[in-house]
C-alpha cells in the first residue's frame, strides 16, 4: 500500500506533536520529582494533565495508523473530535481564568515554564488546527456530542466528592469555600458545559462538512 504525501504528513505531523507534549510532561514531573513536590494523587487528578495523557495515546495512535491505512477509523475521530473540544476548554480555562493568579502559599513554583506553554496553548493549538485542517475520512454519528460530555461529568463529579472529603479542589473555580460558594462552582460547571456542548457540535458539523464535500 503506498500513501500520498498528504497522508504522510497527516501522520508524522501527530507523532511529532506526541512527542512534544510527552517532552513537555516528562520534564514537569521530572523537576517536580527532583523538588520533592511531586504528588501524583493531586498531579493525575487535573483535567488538563488527564486529558493530555489521553492525547498522547491518540496522536500516537493517529500518527502510526495513518501510516498503515489510507482512512481513519470512527472510532479514531470520534476520540479526536471529544479531545478537540477539551483541548479548546483546557486552552481557554488556563489562559482566561487561571494564567496570573497568585500562587498559594507553601505552593512550588517551577522555573521551568515551557511545559505549561506545551499543555495549554501549544497541543490545544495544534489539536484546533489538526481537526480543521486534517481531511476527513470517515463521518461520525451526532450521537458524539453526549458521549464527549460523559468523561467530563465523571470527572466533576468525582473532583467535587473528593474535595468535600479531603478540601483539595484541583481548580480554585471548583472550590465552594470561594467568595460565590456554591453558585459559583455551579455557574462555572455549566458555563463549561455548554461550552463543551458547543465545541463537540462544531467539531461534528466541521467533520460533516468534509465528508459531505468528499461525497461519504
Amino acid at each position: 500500500m503506498q500513501l500520498g504525501p498528504a497522508r504522510i504528513i497527516s501522520a508524522v505531523l501527530p507523532l511529532l506533536a506526541a512527542g512534544t507534549l510527552g517532552t513537555g510532561l516528562t520534564v514537569q514531573i521530572s523537576d517536580q520529582v527532583v523538588n520533592q513536590a511531586f504528588v501524583p494523587a493531586e498531579y493525575f487528578s487535573y483535567f488538563t494533565i488527564q486529558t493530555m495523557l489521553a492525547n498522547l495515546v491518540a496522536l500516537t495512535a493517529a500518527g502510526l495508523f495513518r501510516l498503515r491505512s489510507h482512512t481513519d477509523t470512527v472510532l479514531l475521530t470520534t476520540v479526536r473530535k471529544a479531545l478537540f473540544a477539551y483541548a479548546v476548554v483546557t486552552g481557554l480555562v488556563y489562559n482566561l481564568l487561571l494564567r496570573g493568579l497568585p500562587d498559594e502559599p507553601g505552593e512550588y513554583v517551577s522555573d521551568i515554564g515551557f511545559p505549561n506553554e506545551i499543555l495549554h496553548v501549544v497541543i490545544p493549538v495544534y489539536l484546533v488546527l489538526d481537526w480543521i485542517l486534517t481531511p476527513h475520512h470517515t463521518r461520525v454519528p451526532w450521537s458524539g456530542l453526549w458521549i464527549g460530555l460523559v468523561y467530563p461529568i465523571v470527572w466533576v463529579s468525582f473532583s467535587l466528592s473528593r474535595g468535600a472529603l479531603t478540601g483539595w479542589y484541583p481548580y480554585d473555580f471548583l472550590d465552594p469555600r470561594g467568595p460565590a460558594g456554591w453558585a459559583g462552582v455551579m455557574a462555572h460547571v455549566v458555563g463549561i458545559a455548554l461550552l463543551l456542548l458547543v465545541l463537540l457540535g462544531l467539531a461534528a458539523w466541521i467533520n460533516r462538512l468534509y465528508c459531505r464535500l468528499r461525497g461519504i
